[in-house]
């Protein structure tokens, strides 16, 4: 590959979206920092929608397939990290990492591959190279906290339209195929309000709401996926409905559910199994009485190895790093998933461990950042030649 560009642009673009706070609903800054940042780079196209999508398109000659480079520009909220704006570069031997790193809150999640694809694109443009078919950089918006609202405007509002993508969140610079969905359920198990002093007199709603949380874990069987995964399910948060002014027995309690699923697995399959547990456990806790509602509901992503995203991805792997590696998947949910709903095969590529999404140790690694450039520069080359 003998395109070129310059690594330390890379590096101080990173630090300036990582020392920009931009937690979901807030993006409206560093959305315009990466405009000014493709204006600068000579991109074609720019524009930022009124939710704060940017979006960025190296156009093409016409004729050949375009590609589209997506990650989110929010992050989880910093918690008890030091200076987690700070951007700083740090000796990575403290996270197990050779050389330098960027450290601070949106660095792995996922900043950094946000650079590297803006940086990527305009690389290609600068070579002369002339593509066929179009680069589109999306920076999306309120991934952390929505259903891919960010996501979803971009393609059915402002229209984003490609052959193939690539979603930027971490994947070790490892080839990912895709993810679990999860859904967030929502039991509302009702009792009988009665005085504390007295509660035989009711049903304690809080009391049938923790035995049945006990009984969903110790006998909810799931299904699992030889790339995928195990299929999960844990308690989220468990909430009596009183404040407790006076001494009741609660009439309602709420359980939330995550429950991640397989590609393939509906609503209704899961409200389906959450009935038939429901009926289990009322043989074995008297008074049972619950209502299940699915409040959120985060799709599945599978791209067969076939794609031919994914198979431009892999030749551009080998070519760059020695090798294709193994084929994997992220144990938590993306953006992908909507975008490939959409009809845009869409597979996984970015720098860093998502073990340090969303913890104190949040940062990335230069070298990643260097050897994640490089393949999306030869993956565009090979998707939109």
């Amino acid at each position: 590959m003998n395109i070129q560009y310059n690594l330390d642009d890379i590096v101080a673009f990173t630090q300036k979206l990582v020392q920009t706070p931009s937690e979901s609903g807030e993006e409206k800054e560093v959305a315009e920092i990466i405009a000014s940042e493709m204006h600068r780079l000579g991109y074609d196209v720019v524009f930022i929608d009124p939710i704060y999508n940017v979006i960025g398109i190296v156009k093409g000659k016409g004729g050949g397939k375009s590609l589209l480079l997506s990650g989110h520009i929010d992050h989880a909220e910093p918690g008890v990290m030091e200076e987690p704006y700070s951007g700083k570069l740090m000796d990575g031997k403290k996270f197990g990492v050779d050389g330098q790193v960027i450290y601070g809150r949106g660095a792995v999640d996922m900043k950094g591959a946000v650079a590297s694809m803006v940086h990527a694109a305009a690389a290609i443009k600068a070579s002369g190279t002339h593509l066929s078919g179009d680069i589109i950089v999306c920076g999306n918006p309120m991934e952390e906290t929505s259903g891919a609202d960010g996501t979803i405007y971009m393609l059915d509002v402002d229209g984003i339209k490609a052959d193939g993508a690539i979603c930027g969140e971490a994947t070790g610079l490892g080839i990912y195929l895709g993810h679990r969905g999860n859904a967030e359920v929502k039991l509302t198990i009702k009792g009988v309000m009665a005085h504390g002093s007295n509660p035989s007199n009711g049903i304690n709603a809080a009391v049938k709401a923790s035995r049945l949380v006990c009984y969903i874990m110790d006998n909810y069987k799931l299904p699992s996926h030889d790339l995928l995964g195990q299929c999960t399910t844990t308690i989220l948060d468990i909430k009596a409905d009183t404040e407790r002014k006076a001494p009741v027995l609660p009439d309602r309690c709420f359980v939330y559910v995550d429950r991640r699923f397989l590609p393939g697995e509906t609503k209704e399959d899961i409200i389906k199994e959450f009935n038939n547990l429901i009926e289990g456990a009322k043989k074995e806790i008297s008074d049972l009485d619950v209502d299940i509602e699915i409040t959120k509901w985060g799709l599945a992503l599978y791209t067969p190895e076939q794609e031919p995203i994914t198979q431009a991805l892999k030749i551009a792997r080998e070519k760059i790093l020695g090798e294709v590696g193994q084929l994997s998947a992220w144990i938590f949910g993306t953006d992908g998933a909507f975008v490939a709903d959409r009809g845009i095969p869409c597979v996984g590529f970015g720098p860093g461990n998502e073990v340090y999404a969303h913890t104190p140790d949040d940062h990335i690694s230069i070298e990643d950042l260097d050897k994640a450039t490089k393949v999306y520069i030869q993956t565009a080359l090979e998707f939109c030649k």
